[in-house]
C-alpha cells in the first residue's frame, strides 16, 4: 500500500497539537482504537514515554515520535502501520555516539520538535540538512534572552520598540531550525548567527562566517497552531509545503 500526495523532491512539514495527532491515531490505528499513538511508535519509545511524570509530557513525547515516524513512512511510500517498525538511528554530532543524538531514517531527511502541547515534523530529500522547530510564544521572554539568542545587529533599540517578544521567538525558532539543519544544535551560540532577508515568503539566510556548516543555510517561517511559532530550515528543497494528518494517514492499494 502507498500513501497519496508524496513528492520525490522538496520539503514537507506538519505542525499540529499533540491532541490532534492522538485523535487521528486513534481513528487510524490498525488494531484496537485504544492503541492510539502506541500503534505508530516503537516498544522502546512506549517505555520512554512512561518516564515522564506529567500526562501532558507523555502525550507530547509519544505524539512527536509518532508524527516523525508517520511522516517518514509517508515520504518513503510505506503505509502508516509500517511507521512503528521503521529503523530509527541516532548519531551525536559532537561525540559520534549512537545511543543519543538526532534521530534519522534511511532514505529521507527528517527533523522533529515539540513544545507544550504542540508537535512538528519535517521531511525532505535524503542527504539534505533539515531542521524544524516549534515553540510556544511566552507572555514574556526570560531575562538575558537578547544577549543569548540575538546577534548584535538583531538587538532592539534602547527603547525596545523595534522587536516584540513574539518577534524574538520567531527569530529563536528560525535559529533553532538552522542549527538543527546544520547538525549542530545549541553547540553553536545562537547569538553568533545573524538572520538576514533572502527572497520572498519571509525566507531568511543564516550569516555565520565562523560556522561553515551554518553559513548560507535558508530558513522560512511556517504556519503553526495559535500561540506558537514554527520554522523549517534546509540545505535544499525550500520553500516547504504543509501536509495534513489526513494525508499522512491516507493509503491506497
Amino acid at each position: 500500500m502507498t500513501a497519496t500526495g508524496r513528492g520525490a523532491t522538496g520539503v514537507v512539514y506538519l505542525a499540529a497539537t499533540s491532541a490532534a495527532v492522538q485523535d487521528a491515531a486513534v481513528r487510524a490505528a490498525p488494531g484496537p482504537a485504544s492503541e492510539g499513538l502506541d500503534a505508530f511508535i516503537s516498544p522502546e519509545e512506549r517505555v520512554a514515554s512512561l518516564r515522564f511524570r506529567r500526562a501532558e509530557d507523555r502525550l507530547d513525547y509519544a505524539a512527536s515520535h509518532a508524527l516523525f515516524r508517520l511522516l517518514a513512512a509517508w515520504r518513503l511510500g510505506r503505509a502508516p502501520e509500517d511507521a512503528a517498525v521503521l529503523e530509527v538511528r541516532r548519531t551525536c554530532a559532537g561525540c559520534g555516539g549512537t545511543d543519543h543524538g538526532k534521530p534519522s531514517v534511511g532514505g529521507v531527511a527528517l527533523s522533529m520538535s515539540r513544545s507544550h502541547g504542540t508537535v512538528m515534523a519535517a521531511a525532505g530529500p535524503a542527504g539534505a540538512g533539515l531542521g524544524a522547530d516549534i515553540e510556544r510564544v511566552p507572555a514574556e521572554v526570560f531575562a538575558g534572552f537578547d544577549d543569548f539568542a540575538l546577534a548584535p545587529e538583531e538587538q532592539p533599540a534602547p527603547d525596545g520598540s523595534e522587536l516584540t517578544d513574539a518577534g524574538r521567538i520567531r527569530l529563536w525558532v528560525a535559529k533553532e531550525a538552522v542549527l538543527k539543519a546544520a547538525g549542530l544544535g545549541l553547540a553553536v551560540d545562537p547569538s553568533s548567527v545573524l538572520l538576514v532577508p533572502a527572497g520572498s515568503a519571509g525566507t531568511l539566510r543564516a550569516d555565520s562566517k565562523g560556522n561553515p556548516a551554518v553559513h548560507g543555510l535558508l530558513v522560512v517561517p511556517v504556519p503553526a497552531p495559535g500561540g506558537y511559532a514554527a520554522a523549517v530550515a534546509a540545505t535544499a528543497g525550500l520553500p516547504a509545503r504543509a501536509v495534513s494528518l489526513a494525508e499522512i494517514f491516507a493509503t491506497k492499494g
